[in-house]
């Protein structure tokens, strides 16, 4: 069967981002559709196609973002976050280089920061907290010099709930700070501050403020509704007492 990675002899280097976008995309097809078998070949010709053309890292590292969900969901966590880690040294060889032209830095920077949050998270779910903390403020640090606030307050969700975990509610209270800051005015405000006044209210119990707490909690349902977040709602049944 003919794949990617065995179609290069008379490919041009400048179709090559196309033809991994339009595989990314069948991949995450593949994966919404339940196959994530089909996915992980997919994206292995991926990556070999870009090895073999030396694809740039944004792209490759692209690659390895889905290839890593595609292993999440057959509940492979070596295997996604070896690829992930792949995407990162990838990207961290063009990292700094002089004379990058401001777009190219933007999409490393970008693409960086959505590989050490995805790294974060993996480490967060096998509970390993001062690793998946570390990843995630490194991937903060690269969406700061993008200004891509909503993904700033959201990676601060992410580590207020891995803090929150540990028992941390102080130093979770200064990310949620963060996030509802980061958080408001842009179209996934509702989203993010939804997950945000949950945390909130979470660790101003945990500090004794139950008044707002309440305060937060109501807020946090606020947002769920407008935006659907069943989670935050489902919390709020559970029991929390605010």
């Amino acid at each position: 069967m003919a794949t990617l990675a065995n179609t290069t002899s008379k490919l041009n280097p400048a179709q090559v981002p196309a033809l991994v976008m339009r595989s990314v995309e069948n991949a995450r097809t593949a994966l919404e559709d339940g196959d994530p078998e089909k996915a992980i070949k997919m994206m292995h010709s991926t990556d070999a196609l870009c090895s073999k053309v030396v694809a740039p890292p944004t792209i490759h590292g692209l690659a390895m973002r889905v290839l890593s969900d595609a292993h999440l969901a057959k509940g492979e966590k070596t295997e996604a976050r070896a690829a992930l880690e792949k995407g990162l040294a990838l990207c961290a060889v063009h990292d700094g280089r002089a004379g990058m032209p401001p777009f190219m830095k933007a999409d490393l920077n970008g693409r960086m920061g959505d590989l050490l949050a995805a790294l974060g998270e993996i480490e967060r779910v096998e509970g390993n907290h001062k690793v998946a903390v570390k990843h995630m403020r490194a991937a903060v640090e690269r969406f700061e010099t993008l200004g891509q606030n909503e993904f700033i307050a959201a990676t601060h969700n992410r580590i207020a709930l891995t803090l929150i975990a540990q028992g941390k509610h102080a130093a979770a209270l200064a990310d949620v700070t963060e996030a509802e800051r980061m958080g408001a005015g842009n179209e996934h405000e509702a989203a993010i501050l939804s997950s945000t006044f949950l945390f909130k209210a979470q660790c101003l119990e945990a500090g004794g403020n139950t008044a707002g707490a309440r305060v937060a909690m109501t807020q946090a349902l606020q947002y769920a509704m407008a935006c659907g977040n069943e989670g935050v709602v489902q919390v709020h049944g559970l029991g929390l007492r605010v």
